[in-house]
């Protein structure tokens, strides 16, 4: 019996046909905007996952607690990451939490205007003033705020622009309502964005430029 040379159709459903013979791409969770939403109050609870409340006060909250989150690299590659929250704590007169990342440990503070939470210590530099980390408060879809921030260093004080963009106000991700997906520059070239979802906290963190 003459040999039969297969079909390219039934070649390349061969090469499609399971995982051993071709990898799977796993494409990024996307956070879907809910455009009806043009302004919100941002309260701390979004930050760390307590139960949300219909309050308008910026209240520290008690938590001890782990963040599974994704962590998607500049290249479109993901990875899974841990952050630990845990607070609050008095800190050099400042109510704090303390966060733990794989690389660091991070103490978060009020900014002096209530409009942003941030860094006020890292183990990678020191300590740090009026950086605008996670945004409070009321905001607006789109809106931008500047803050003129501090880092303290063995070298010496750097002066920075840390800039937060709200770009999903309200969206739902992976079935939840109510996310929020902003971004994080500072002008010393670093460029992240991170959508926090109610009852969850930190849920995906996006790398876009510096800081790997």
């Amino acid at each position: 019996m003459p040999f039969k040379i297969p079909s390219f159709a039934a070649f390349a459903t061969l090469l499609l046909a399971g995982p051993a013979t071709m990898a799977q791409v796993t494409s990024a969770p996307v956070c879907v905007h809910d455009e009806s939403v043009k302004e919100r109050f941002v309260p701390v609870e979004l930050l760390t996952g307590n139960p949300m409340t219909e309050s308008r006060e910026l209240v520290f909250g008690p938590v001890d607690r782990v963040y599974p989150f994704v962590d998607e690299l500049p290249d479109g590659s993901l990875g899974k990451g841990e952050a630990a929250l845990k607070g609050p704590i008095s800190w050099e007169g400042q109510e704090v939490y303390e966060r733990k990342v794989p690389r660091a440990h991070e103490r978060f503070a009020l900014t002096p205007d209530r409009t942003a939470i941030g860094r006020v210590y890292d183990q990678r530099f020191g300590n740090a003033s009026n950086e605008g980390k996670f945004p409070v408060g009321a905001w607006s879809q789109g809106q931008v705020r500047r803050y003129s921030t501090t880092y303290f260093s063995p070298r010496g004080p750097r002066q920075e622009t840390t800039t937060l963009e709200i770009e999903k106000l309200s969206c739902t991700y992976e079935g939840v309502p109510g996310a929020l997906q902003y971004g994080w520059k500072t002008s010393g070239g670093l460029s992240y964005g991170y959508i926090y979802a109610p009852g969850k906290g930190l849920v995906h963190v996006m790398t876009r430029t510096g800081g790997r």
